[in-house]
């Protein structure tokens, strides 16, 4: 099917006037843990200049059926219906300098079709690289630097080398795919994955947030603000150190994860490191689950989840 078809601009804007080096890509994958896409997207289009440039034909691409949108029933009548949508915006850096950010959820079909379709996109406005902006719940402690690991169709193009711990074989997102032609095509592409400590994975932790925006300038994007979010961080950090200090059995887990991080790190202490096999079997038990909703890890190795903060 033609994609061409697929994209549309729309209509007050000029797509001959467009042009900017740098894509975002903030679509949905397994999960947004921490909701470090969403916490992005509110961010970057509340704080910054931006407008709607173009979308996807969501009604060839998503599955209404298999991921309902919300609307609200009010007595009598229906409003507020949660259109889905996939934007392109363009978005004015502190800089002065123009980017784009693609915002909303993974396709349900015809993956081939929209990345042909998103490649030409790139191609018309001149795009340089792309950045894909992820986050998955991983065996890492909320007290150290959150790990920010990159994937890339061509690791050549990767400007700070921090590679997953091992090889996987895993469901595919939507985004891998994009990787990968998008790669093909020549074009340079770059993931950057957010590791969030597994117990706060379901509730809004902007350090994920915060940790994504400062490795997307690593990686030759835009600078970006976060002053905004560290201000949001702080009370949030407060909240799950008081929670931490309440619960006995989620403070081991926190240590056990600071001495695995600090050893992984440093290698340091006169404690044996773990080999990169083991390592990797810590993060395989996370990413195996990834993307079965009705199947989510709840042993009490992992911990108790985070209550929201208050």
């Amino acid at each position: 099917m033609d994609p061409t078809t697929l994209f549309s601009y729309e209509r007050h804007v000029d797509s001959r006037s467009l042009s900017a080096r740098v894509l975002l890509v903030t679509l949905g994958s397994f999960s947004d843990a921490a909701a470090a896409q969403a916490t992005i997207d509110d961010h970057l289009l509340n704080s910054l200049p931006s407008r709607v440039v173009g979308r996807l034909d969501m009604d060839q691409i998503y599955d209404y059926a298999g991921r309902r949108p919300e609307v609200t029933l009010e007595l009598d009548h229906f409003q507020d219906y949660q259109r889905p949508q996939i934007l392109l915006h363009e978005v004015t850096g502190p800089d002065g300098e123009p980017f784009f950010l693609l915002t909303g959820p993974e396709p349900s079909f015809q993956w081939e079709r929209v990345t042909a379709a998103l490649k030409i996109v790139v191609e018309q406005l001149g795009i340089e690289r792309t950045l894909m902006l992820q986050s998955f719940p991983a065996p890492v402690p909320h007290t150290r630097e959150l790990p920010v690991t990159r994937f890339a169709g061509d690791p050549d193009v990767i400007s700070v080398r921090r590679p997953m711990p091992g090889v996987f074989r895993l469901r595919a997102p939507f985004t891998a795919l994009l990787t990968l032609r998008l790669a093909e095509s020549g074009h340079d592409v770059v993931g950057l994955v957010a590791h969030v400590p597994q117990y706060l994975h379901d509730i809004t932790y902007p350090d994920a947030a915060i940790s994504l925006l400062r490795a997307v300038q690593e990686e030759q994007g835009p600078e970006l603000p976060v002053d905004a979010l560290e201000a949001q961080a702080g009370p949030i950090r407060d909240s799950v150190a008081a929670q931490v200090a309440a619960s006995p059995q989620l403070g081991q887990i926190v240590t056990g994860f600071e001495q695995q991080y600090d050893r992984m790190i440093t290698g340091g202490g006169g404690v044996e490191v773990p080999t990169a096999e083991d390592i990797a079997a810590e993060v395989e038990q996370y990413l195996a689950g990834l993307g079965d909703e009705d199947d989510k890890d709840t042993g009490q190795e992992d911990g108790p989840d985070m209550e929201p903060p208050a």
